[in-house]
């Protein structure tokens, strides 16, 4: 009889927490599709969704700018990415962020704004580095973005992106040999580099 007893207390406590471990589970998921670089619907979704349980939630407004950046619906990008910064001044993913969508709505003033305070607020930002450095390539002064391309591949040197960078900022200075071996670095780092792999074909040089 106390053997019975034992039995449907547990099954009682299965029944009681069963629905808070679903919850949990549940939540766990919503969290995973927010967290993620970009994600599209489904991460816009699961970030409104954290929002909504906690307004003050200034990652899942970075992570929905992210995602609303790769559906290319750059003004509400950069109005969660606003919104996290309103939360806490101090967010440098946030600043990187919301510099990227103003230079793909050619604010260049901004994104050069953004991306120097992500590196003020984190010196060892080595994307921001590199997006500072290519909005020195799209106003046309490859020069002066060198240096900052140079930072970014000394902190992470085998990244795909700051080889790209640095290969359109030497092409731009007539350093030919220097930019294909950078693009060739790039494409073997992430072979889906479409742009390396243009430039490699406009300067007349296989992968």
């Amino acid at each position: 009889m106390r053997r019975k007893s034992v039995v449907y207390l547990a099954i009682a406590l299965v029944i009681v927490i069963a629905p808070d471990v679903v919850r949990g589970i549940l939540l766990e998921r919503v969290i995973d599709r927010c967290d993620t670089d970009g994600g599209g619907e489904r991460a816009v979704a699961a970030c409104s969704e954290l929002i909504r349980r906690n307004p003050t939630d200034r990652i899942a407004y970075h992570n929905r700018g992210n995602a609303y950046q790769a559906l290319g619906d750059h003004d509400r990008a950069i109005t969660d990415y606003s919104r996290a910064i309103d939360i806490d001044r101090f967010y440098a993913a946030a600043y990187n962020g919301r510099g990227n969508a103003y230079l793909d709505v050619g604010h260049h003033d901004k994104a050069f704004a953004d991306f120097t305070r992500a590196i003020e607020l984190d010196p060892k930002y080595a994307l921001a580095y590199n997006n500072r450095a290519w909005t020195y390539v799209q106003i046309g002064k490859p020069a002066e973005g060198l240096p900052d391309v140079e930072k970014s591949l000394l902190l992470q040197p085998a990244d795909a992106r700051a080889l790209n960078t640095r290969g359109h900022i030497f092409e731009a200075l007539g350093r030919t040999d220097e930019a294909i071996a950078d693009f060739r670095r790039s494409l073997a780092q992430n072979s889906e580099n479409q742009d390396s792999r243009q430039a490699l074909k406009r300067l007349n040089a296989g992968p």
